[in-house]
């Protein structure tokens, strides 16, 4: 990459070769030799799409483009949009001068798949990659890079003689030759045995002898340690190696399974010693954390027999466990353990994958239903974070778990498969697989009617009245509409004879029973249930909600800053149930609100302030002096809904509408080639539909959506 801080083409170099080469090194070396052409550099692990999104949610909170981001998949499309076009002030113009010169490094990227969502999609900066795989070095990424060979056995010594402070005579120099023969070249195995020659205060035929150089376990004397120390390393072995939060580690007395691993902080800060003095681990003192090289994880899992990994890993789950903030069914939606769960996800998600395959697989490993409530709780924390895409694998996987230790065994169980398969069908209705979740709202209902408080007396609780709304969801969207109807009015029954009942409760099924009752053509119904549940949340969370029906005119700043609320979902039905009336003007105001309410509380780029710019412009294409408007409405909704495949759904709907844009002001060719690309979207979702274009309305796209989409 040549050192020019004018940005005008995105600028890509890999650097490859095997572990343990130096990639790392010579990138960290490339960014700190060459910081004054960088305004900004982000260096990200990169062997992980959920990691890298994470990454990306805190580049953006860097770089002030969100306060809080709390939607992941949201905060990457912000991030990427200003990586294209990165101003140091948004509201000035684009000028060489308030170009950000900026650098990204992708370390450790072994699947090049990883960056698809995340690699730059126009020039204005520069990307290194490193990466094991020679492939990286020419690809659809990057075309230009570097595969590093192992150093030559000169080479090789020279650093050796070096790092050990020795210089080898001619009666040594055999043995010195034959000792970096056995490293293969790479300069991490000769900085490790380096160390262990120098703490050992060894002679360089030491080291021929057959029983030092059994393996690469051996170059990192993995054999040598003191048990608590490789008790430690096992479990930290098992947790992601870029980022170990070390509150993990430490005074877990009780959650521990292997009998040497350090039980009070004296052993594990004399553990921790040994590790960084043998140079087998790093350390961030200020931010608290461990870091190991992938060579000495691979390593170490090596030398462990399949009874010592089950063991490790029994401790890590703990541990995790132990630390992990778990989260009730009440306290769903909330953001406070967002930034607790930030800092142990990735080693959740790293001892999910080291275990899937003895939990799918046969293996001896016990199972153990704590697991699977880590594993459903992870999922539903990438839930939050706008990432419903990525609950499926963890929900799933604890679901096997429940499974296999059976489906009528203890309470504990049972609770934890409805937990799986509430989950599962919530996340999919976002996903628009809408059969799937019916498939899996249903099993968790039935689970929730088998139960009884004694021989026929079914329990009525909390959580039956959220499974009757989330039922109601599922008929709603395969459009038995009296179904969904009955089953909001029985969730709304449920809450209400609590013990414990709140009017908010009441925030799940009656603003989804005022959806429905639109579709049913009920609108004096629909404003009704709408109307009270919008008085409940203004008492709870303020009047100050009120202000916001004060008519906002249609030519508004289209992106400007709204009070906080929680109501957006209510509005955004009331516009539709007001629309329906031909009251279009009270309707633009509902629906106004509705997008202020959700650009506030979930950006930009959340999906759902997708459906609002879509409807928003419905009413401005009502006037065609606005088209301007339209079109940004539409292009902010397209823009979102092409970021993601699961919103295909969403994605045709607006390529439609904005078809019917171009139709509208005379643009008869631009509206049959997006029309056209509407059609072909339908047919990948509907192949049976074999209706041609020309017979399609506006209602056949809103069919595509969930119902408080349309």
């Amino acid at each position: 990459m040549t050192d020019n801080n004018t940005m005008e083409q995105l600028r890509s170099f890999a650097i490859c070769g095997l572990g343990g080469i130096g990639k790392t090194e010579l990138a960290v070396e490339y960014a700190y030799t060459r910081r004054e052409f960088f305004d900004a550099i982000f260096w990200l692990s990169a062997d992980d799409v959920q990691i890298l999104t994470a990454n990306f949610a805190q580049i953006a909170q860097q770089l002030g483009l969100e306060d809080d981001a709390q939607d992941l998949a949201a905060s990457r499309d912000v991030v990427n949009g200003w990586l294209s076009q990165p101003l140091r002030k948004s509201n000035e113009p684009d000028t060489p001068e308030n170009e950000v010169p900026w650098l990204i490094i992708f370390d450790n990227v072994d699947n090049l798949d990883v960056l698809s969502d995340f690699w730059p999609k126009t020039g204005r900066g520069s990307v290194l990659v490193t990466s094991r795989d020679p492939v990286a070095k020419h690809n659809i990424f990057t075309a230009n890079g570097i595969a590093l060979p192992p150093l030559t056995n000169i080479e090789s010594q020279t650093l050796m003689e070096r790092l050990t402070l020795t210089k080898a005579d001619a009666s040594q120099r055999e043995a010195l030759s034959a000792i970096v023969e056995k490293l293969g070249g790479l300069p991490l195995a000769i900085n490790q045995m380096s160390s262990i020659f120098r703490e050992l205060r060894l002679n360089l035929p030491d080291f021929t002898d057959p029983e030092n150089a059994r393996s690469l376990a051996t170059v990192w004397a993995l054999d040598r340690l003191s048990p608590k120390t490789r008790a430690l390393l096992q479990v930290i072995c098992l947790l992601d190696p870029d980022d170990i939060p070390e509150e993990l580690l430490v005074d877990k007395s009780s959650e521990i399974e292997l009998s040497d691993y350090p039980k009070d902080r004296g052993e594990y800060f004399r553990a921790r010693a040994e590790l960084l003095s043998s140079s087998l681990i790093q350390q961030n003192v200020e931010h608290q954390k461990l870091k190991l090289h992938r060579l000495v994880q691979d390593a170490t899992k090596s030398m462990m027999n399949e009874g010592q990994l089950f063991e490790a890993f029994r401790t890590a789950i703990r541990l995790v466990i132990s630390a992990w903030p778990f989260q009730s069914l009440k306290e769903h939606h909330s953001i406070a353990r967002f930034s607790k769960c930030e800092i142990i996800f990735p080693s959740v998600l790293r001892l999910k994958n080291g275990l899937e395959p003895f939990i799918t697989g046969p293996s001896n490993f016990a199972l153990d239903i704590r697991v699977a409530q880590l594993f459903n709780d992870t999922g539903w924390y990438m839930f939050e974070r706008g990432l419903p895409e990525e609950l499926e694998p963890f929900c799933n996987l604890a679901l096997v778990i429940g499974e296999k230790l059976g489906i009528n065994s203890n309470e504990e169980i049972m609770r934890t498969i409805r937990e799986s398969h509430s989950f599962l069908g919530i996340s999919t209705v976002e996903t628009n697989e809408h059969d799937l979740s019916l498939f899996h709202k249903r099993m968790w209902l039935d689970m929730l009617l088998e139960r009884e408080s004694a021989p026929g007396v079914p329990i009525e609780d909390y959580e039956l009245g959220y499974a009757y709304n989330e039922i109601g969801v599922a008929y709603g969207n395969d459009q038995r509409l009296e179904a969904a109807a009955q089953a909001f009015i029985r969730s709304i029954e449920i809450f209400q004879e609590l013990p414990d009942y709140e009017d908010t409760m009441l925030g799940w099924p009656e603003p989804n029973l005022g959806f429905i009752y639109w579709m049913q053509g009920k609108l004096k119904d629909a404003e009704r249930v709408l109307i009270e549940i919008l008085d409940i949340h203004a008492a709870a969370w303020g009047v100050d909600d009120t202000k916001s029906f004060k008519y906002v005119p249609l030519q508004a700043d289209i992106f400007s800053e709204a009070n906080n609320g929680r109501t957006g979902k209510i509005l955004y039905g009331m516009g539709n149930v007001l629309q329906d009336m031909g009251l279009f003007d009270d309707s633009l105001n509902f629906h106004r609100r509705c997008f202020l309410q959700f650009k506030k509380t979930l950006g930009t780029n959340h999906h759902r302030t997708g459906d609002i710019c879509h409807k928003m412009a419905g009413h401005c294409m009502r006037q065609v002096l606005l088209a301007d408007f339209v079109r940004v409405y539409l292009n902010q909704a397209l823009k979102i809904f092409s970021g993601r495949q699961h919103l295909i759904n969403e994605l045709a709907r607006t390529t439609f509408k904005k078809g019917a844009l171009f139709r509208l002001v005379g643009d008869n060719s631009k509206a049959e080639e997006t029309m056209a690309r509407a059609y072909e979207l339908r047919r990948q979702l509907m192949p049976r539909d074999v209706r041609p274009l020309t017979e399609l309305t506006e209602k056949d796209f809103d069919m595509l959506v969930a119902f408080w989409s349309r």
